[in-house]
């Protein structure tokens, strides 16, 4: 099995451009749990980043933006968030992002993306 080579970039605001036009186009949305490919992360320096907007059965769709690094805490994810999102959104700390960490020490930040609910 052939081990694949995450891309890598220099800033978190280049990382931001790449992936969150990527991450918003509808042909690429998933479901929860499918959304870390090569296709949707980079390397920033010794942090890897991860953006999709995931589609929940109900059919809520949540823009989400992962870290992952070597002791990497909360807030510096958060710091990173704000660089990430900078040419898009607006960041507004504890408001409009939810933040939660699995097991494999992802840091995982995630806000509703399309209002109201889409309907099938």
């Amino acid at each position: 099995m052939q081990r694949v080579t995450v891309p890598s970039v220099q800033s978190m605001e280049e990382a931001g451009g790449t992936l969150l036009e990527l991450a918003i186009d509808p042909h690429r949305w998933t479901v929860p749990g499918g959304r870390v490919t090569v296709d949707n992360r980079c390397l920033v320096g010794a942090v890897e980043v991860c953006a999709s907007v995931d589609i929940t059965p109900t059919l809520e769709t949540f823009l989400r933006v992962s870290f992952k690094g070597p002791r990497l805490s909360p807030l510096e994810a958060a710091e990173h968030l704000e660089r990430f999102t900078s040419a898009r959104y607006t960041f507004i700390p504890n408001i409009e992002w939810f933040v939660e960490i699995d097991g494999r020490q992802w840091i995982h930040f995630s806000r509703p993306y399309a209002q109201p609910t889409l309907r099938a």
